[in-house]
């Protein structure tokens, strides 16, 4: 099925709805990120440019990383007031972000959709991280190694999620079964 056959409009979310993607970097969520607020009329709120500009603006790298999911939760809260849907983009790495994450959707009372992006082939994952190439005005590519400590540090979900295995699938492919994904959620 196309992707045009999926479509959801905006007006077909009746409920704003988060949408939180999570998963290391350089498993796909960015690029999922995109086509699927395309195709939902939803925002897009990702971490590392909120993180990049509060560096811009005078903060040092140990001050943001928190201050950055507590900045996209902010703005994530005035658009699904406004009706909006929103999808955060970001590693969630750990309880604390994923707690606020589920603290925001049952304070306003609308569904909470998660996305965990992974990439089963190691070799596939390193070589994405060693050419991209994202253009975040004051923040470095991440190299392979720093992928590897996050590894390490990434808890496990509990919660009920969509798993995207990005290794073998094309990038429409993903988006569209994260769109039937958010579909099924708001029917």
């Amino acid at each position: 099925m196309s992707l045009q056959t999926r479509r959801l409009s905006a007006g077909a979310i009746a409920t704003p709805t988060l949408i939180v993607m999570a998963g290391l970097p350089g498993t796909g969520k960015s690029l999922i990120c995109e086509g699927l607020a395309r195709e939902v009329g939803a925002a897009v709120l990702s971490i590392d440019p909120i993180e990049a500009a509060m560096w811009r603006a005078g903060l040092s790298k140990g001050e943001t990383g928190v201050a950055a999911y507590v900045a996209a939760a902010a703005m994530a809260e005035g658009n699904l007031r406004l009706g909006r849907t929103v999808v955060i983009d970001a590693v969630n790495p750990v309880e604390a972000p994923r707690a606020m994450w589920r603290s925001l959707a049952a304070r306003l009372a609308i569904p909470l959709k998660i996305i965990e992006c992974v990439c089963s082939d190691i070799q596939v994952h390193r070589q994405r991280v060693e050419r991209r190439v994202r253009n975040i005005e004051g923040m470095a590519e991440i190299t392979w190694t720093e992928v590897e400590q996050r590894r390490a540090d990434y808890e496990p979900w509990s919660d009920l999620r969509l798993i995207m295995d990005t290794a073998r699938e094309s990038v429409e492919g993903l988006i569209a079964e994260a769109v039937a994904y958010i579909a099924q959620a708001i029917s």
